[in-house]
């Protein structure tokens, strides 16, 4: 069956509008990222799906954030699973921080199926804009009509509707993921900032780890202990706790691209990570060091300058040039990857 939906992106002064054909054999999770495909979003953040303001489906990564909304998205679950009939109205939340609202209604319906899956027909308004509170959206994309200063780096214009390149994102999007998805590894080179010697390590990575364990692996391999809390900052911004627990395809890494994983907000120690090497495949282990040089971080030694005084110390235990390769990769194994049988044998 094929059915017809007008669109719009609620919340602006101005109409962001979409006409939509879709195939009711599509999956649900595909048919929510299309939606937002179609609005100029990425699908980067969690969503969920409210049918007739009656049955609520979580998107995958979702924990429940409302205690009346238990049924999470299954992957085998498709749009005609929810026996949609004209006027049916849903709700796309996407976004949860960002807090945007596509609304969705059935106009038609018909016994034949469309040529594609998914398209869309006809449309108005430029759409969302990722990493934007929705209630910015309208002064981000008009700021440089009213203040050219403000809001320098803005290319969008609210206006701005281009059929052809959004059907063909929908088009090429499951291509897209699915290389996203493919199995590989990470070779890192991760520096300690701030330090007048060079204390640094090359670790191996798989794309299929979280985000979180990436920067408890990071903070290990520097003989940290994870007894303080930790983050990431990409470009100005730092990740939100949500994006911290998917995996690390999530941030679409390439060749070169650096991060900063900072740890402890009190000493502050600030990593630098840089992707030196992609490579096809998971790696021997899930995650190991390669090779480094340098201790690395002292706990609750206050950052930088008292480190060197500890370093410094005649009566310290450390020695800023030591670095015990197997030491630190028996630490991430235990720490972070030792089974559920190793634990309860010990």
């Amino acid at each position: 069956m094929g059915i017809s939906f007008s669109v719009y992106l609620d919340g602006f002064k101005k109409d962001i509008t979409r006409e939509i054909n879709v195939n009711d054999n599509l999956n649900l999770q595909t048919f929510c990222e299309y939606m937002i495909l179609s609005m100029n979003g990425e699908c980067k953040h969690l969503y969920q799906l409210i049918v007739n303001d009656e049955f609520a489906y979580l998107g995958p990564g979702c924990c429940v954030f409302d205690p009346d909304i238990e049924e999470m998205m299954d992957e085998d679950l498709i749009v005609k699973d929810l026996y949609l009939e004209e006027g049916d109205e849903l709700l796309l939340n996407y976004d949860f921080r960002s807090d945007y609202d596509i609304y969705i209604k059935v106009e038609s319906t018909t016994d034949d199926s469309f040529n594609k899956d998914f398209e869309v027909i006809n449309g108005k308004g430029y759409g969302l804009l990722e990493e934007y509170h929705s209630f910015f959206l309208e002064d981000l994309v008009d700021a440089r009509k009213r203040n050219p200063n403000a809001y320098s780096n803005v290319e969008y214009n609210l206006l701005d509707f281009d059929l052809d390149k959004i059907n063909y994102t929908i088009d090429n999007y499951l291509a897209y993921k699915e290389e996203l998805l493919r199995p590989k590894h990470y070779l890192l080179n991760v520096s300690l900032l701030g330090f007048e010697k060079e204390i640094k390590r090359k670790i191996s990575i798989d794309s299929d780890i979280d985000i979180s364990t990436l920067c408890e692996a990071i903070v290990l391999s520097m003989n940290g202990d994870l007894e303080h809390c930790y983050g990431v900052k990409r470009g100005k911004e730092y990740l939100e706790d949500e994006e911290m627990s998917k995996d690390i395809n999530y941030l679409e890494l390439k060749e070169g691209q650096r991060l900063k994983v900072i740890y402890d907000y009190g000493d502050n120690w600030v990593f630098n990570v840089r992707v030196s090497k992609i490579v096809d495949g998971y790696g021997s282990k899930k995650c190991y060091v390669v090779n480094g040089k340098g201790y690395g971080i002292v706990e609750d030694c206050g950052g930088e300058y008292y480190l060197d005084r500890v370093f410094n110390d005649d009566d310290n235990d450390y020695n800023i040039d030591e670095f015990d390769l197997d030491d630190i990769n028996s630490t991430i194994d235990k720490r972070l990857f030792r089974t559920f049988y190793e634990v309860s044998n010990e």
